[in-house]
């Protein structure tokens, strides 16, 4: 059945958004604020009834209190006695505080056990080894949370309970609406932003902001909608298009801080950029502050499926916010946006450095980092678990002369990476595409959306992305285009300012090496539908998807549409991403199936699988993996 599609907000790439055939149980609201942000439970094995357990209590150590550790028996056998598991029925911690909880388990006869945490917190992580769940939530997480511990010697297992309770610790002021216009189906807010020392810095604090919030009417507990948030470019404005398909938020950076911030010391409208204290994000602050306001004045809108968008400065705003923030989202879209703060060409970082200091004093951010260090995105996906559990729709230019394509394509003086390596190295989800257009204009000889047919994996019935939800990232794919190296072809002469940037207009005279259009993970599809992610077992279709489109334009373009290339070999790496419950030990090993195709391979040292080079075709197949015994 085929659905309107919503007028596009931008004028770069905005995927088609079709009507989504909302599926599964309703998000659970608790009564506590914010916690619409958790996503309770949803893979959850059950809670079973907690009874008293024995020995010693679990170390739960930084901000934290615990109650009498609680244990309970699923399944036992008479000549083996069940795992016995030391688990508080409680345990609490501030907002901005981490929690470190220790859960000692043992067996009577000694035999070798596993221990799955389930129903974790976005952002936090379980060390299995060690049995210790770390979290540290921030400022949008307060509220309470059911955990469940099951624990199994391969005969028995074990399920035991804790609540976890976030305390609300920082409390910024709450945005006020100021006045409320009806639209077709939704209702467009116009929002003040107030803020105080944590929103704005200790010297701009009182300040207030003008934000747009799109609501649509038909959004309830029962039905609940997408959210979209996004972020507009240099020296614009909030954005003001509305549908009744979605919830859109439009925060505001009047002050064009590429959605981060600016030294905690730094009056409004100072001559020079500070030179000591803190860059702090608030701009990034105010933007997720705003997000957590929708999320817990509305019902209707769906935590789990969250997305940031963006182009230009709002591009690169997006990737930064949705990777060093990627517990919230479930996907992101950064279209011409620089993801290397210090490769911003020379008159970017300048007036960056008006901000946020020079790249050479790398002033420290709120987690004590460098600033510059901080928002070198190929580190972030380097170091950071939680970004690699991003999904990343990008889309650059060859011809672009504002942020050129060096923004993806040239390496981090840090990483040694360019953000397409790093995307590959990392093996993180992500749908590339470059062509020869400019800054926010098309490509002078393809189609417009020439890449696929209007793909978005918050509103695909089957190819579908929720945060709570595992998907495949898909790397090394023998059906990817060349982007090149980030070197000139000797057509155009290296300019610091637009890199080999040529004009956009014209066909066939960028600088840059490599194919002059093309994507990275293109066609690769999923169903989502009928994903199995239990600690036993991992399962998810896979497919080239063979669409309507057409053929290559002329020799050396690539197809159109959703049609891939017929004579290209389909070969390509899976790694299951935001798994919930088939968590692997470092270095684990684990069977796969694929087809009529098997083997054994070993997890990594932080316990990520990557299946190499799977032969995908246009049916569906089903990847599987098992645990061994």
């Amino acid at each position: 059945m085929s659905h309107p599609t919503p007028p596009r907000l931008l004028c770069h790439f905005t995927p088609s958004l079709r009507r989504p055939s909302l599926r599964g149980p309703s998000l659970r609201r608790p009564s506590l604020r914010k916690l619409a942000l958790w996503g309770l439970g949803s893979l959850s094995l059950g809670l079973a009834a907690c009874s008293s357990g024995g020995g010693s209590g679990p170390a739960a150590t930084s901000g934290t209190s615990a109650a009498p550790a609680t244990s309970a028996a699923v399944a036992t056998s008479a000549s083996n006695r069940a795992p016995l598991v030391q688990l508080p029925a409680q345990v609490a911690v501030d907002e901005g505080q981490t929690l470190r909880l220790q859960v000692p388990v043992s067996d009577p006869e000694g035999d070798p056990l596993r221990v799955f945490l389930l129903g974790r917190p976005p952002g936090a992580s379980w060390d299995e080894a060690r049995r210790e769940l770390v979290f540290r939530p921030d400022f949008l997480q307060s509220g309470r949370y059911s955990l469940e511990v099951l624990a199994t010697d391969g005969v028995n297992e074990v399920r035991s309970s804790c609540e976890l309770e976030v305390r609300d610790a920082i409390r910024p002021p709450a945005p006020r609406v100021l006045a409320r216009e009806a639209g077709a189906g939704f209702t467009r807010l116009v929002i003040e932003q107030p803020t105080d020392a944590f929103l704005a810095g200790p010297r701009r604090a009182g300040q207030t902001f003008q934000a747009i919030v799109c609501v649509p009417d038909g959004a309830s507990a029962g039905s609940p909608l997408p959210v979209r948030l996004s972020l507009h470019g240099f020296n614009g404005s909030p954005w003001r298009e509305g549908w009744s398909g979605e919830f859109r938020i439009a925060p505001h950076d009047p002050e064009n801080t590429y959605w981060w911030g600016y030294g905690d010391e730094l009056a409004p409208g100072a001559s020079q950029g500070p030179r000591a204290g803190r860059v702090e994000p608030y701009t990034q602050r105010r933007a997720l502050h705003l997000l957590g306001w929708v999320l817990e004045t509305y019902p209707g809108a769906d935590a789990e499926r969250v997305y940031v968008e963006g182009a230009s400065m709002g591009g690169a705003g997006a990737a930064a916010l949705g990777l060093l923030r990627a517990r919230h989202f479930c996907w992101i879209s950064a279209t011409y946006g620089q993801t290397i703060a210090r490769n911003h060409r020379p008159s970017r970082l300048a007036q960056l450095s008006s901000l946020w200091g020079s790249p050479n004093l790398n002033l420290p951010d709120e987690t004590g980092a460098g600033v510059w260090d901080r928002l070198d995105l190929s580190e972030a996906l380097t170091r950071s678990a939680e970004a690699r559990d991003a999904f990343l729709f990008l889309h650059h230019a060859k011809d672009d002369g504002i942020i050129h394509f060096g923004a993806v394509a040239q390496p981090s003086s840090r990483t040694r990476l360019s953000f397409y390596e790093a995307l590959q190295e990392a093996r993180v989800g992500h749908y590339a595409i470059w062509d020869e257009g400019g800054h926010v204009s098309a490509d002078p000889h393809l189609p417009a959306g020439w890449w696929d047919g209007g793909w978005n994996p918050v509103f695909d019935p089957t190819a579908s992305l929720r945060r709570d939800q595992s998907f495949p990232a898909f790397s090394r794919s023998q059906l990817d285009d060349d982007p090149g190296d980030g070197q000139g072809n000797g057509r155009v002469a290296w300019s610091a300012e637009s890199g080999y940037a040529a004009d956009p207009s014209l066909l066939d005279d960028t600088g840059w090496a490599g194919d002059r259009a093309g994507a990275r993970n293109r066609f690769l599809r999923w169903d989502a539908t009928r994903l199995v992610d239990t600690p036993a077992r991992w399962a998810l279709p896979l497919r080239v998807l063979s669409g309507p489109g057409g053929a290559p334009p002329r020799a050396g373009d690539p197809t159109l549409g959703d049609q891939p290339p017929a004579a290209r070999a389909r070969a390509v790496d899976v790694t299951p991403r935001r798994v919930q419950a088939f968590t692997c030990l470092p270095h684990e090993r684990v069977r796969w199936r694929f087809g009529s195709t098997s083997g054994v391979l070993q997890a990594d040292a932080e316990g990520s699988v990557t299946v190499p080079a799977l032969v995908l075709r246009e049916q569906w197949e089903t990847l599987e993996l098992t645990r061994l015994p």
